[in-house]
């Protein structure tokens, strides 16, 4: 019984891997934070083709919310690459607008040339 879930466990893991989204080699043209009831909102803006992003994000912007645990370090992540202009910008996302109803979900980012 053990092994049938550590392997249902292990499957969880790699589909939420393969649900992935990586927008490469982007920069960010936008950024900003709102307040939403009790929590704050991160929103970036990239330059580039869009077309591969989630239907939901109308917008075609990206979204991470406060209950994210990486949600202050994608703050300074992404204002540090707006204001450098950084041309390096990586995205991983999903296909999911949960943090707002337009934007797609971010659940990371990175700057510069580094693998992850």
């Amino acid at each position: 019984m053990n092994k049938v879930i550590a392997l249902i466990m292990c499957l969880l893991f790699v589909n939420s891997v393969c649900a992935s989204d990586y927008f490469r080699e982007r920069t960010i043209i936008g950024a900003g934070v709102y307040a939403s009831g009790d929590k704050s909102i991160l929103f970036v803006h990239v330059n580039g083709d869009k077309s591969g992003m989630a239907s939901c994000a109308s917008s075609q912007r990206f979204a991470i919310d406060s209950t994210a645990p990486n949600f202050k370090e994608m703050v300074s992540v992404a204002l540090t690459a707006y204001a450098t202009k950084e041309n390096a910008v990586e995205l991983v996302t999903t296909p999911t607008c949960k943090s707002w109803g337009n934007a797609q979900d971010l659940l990371g980012i990175k700057i510069g040339s580094m693998p992850w």
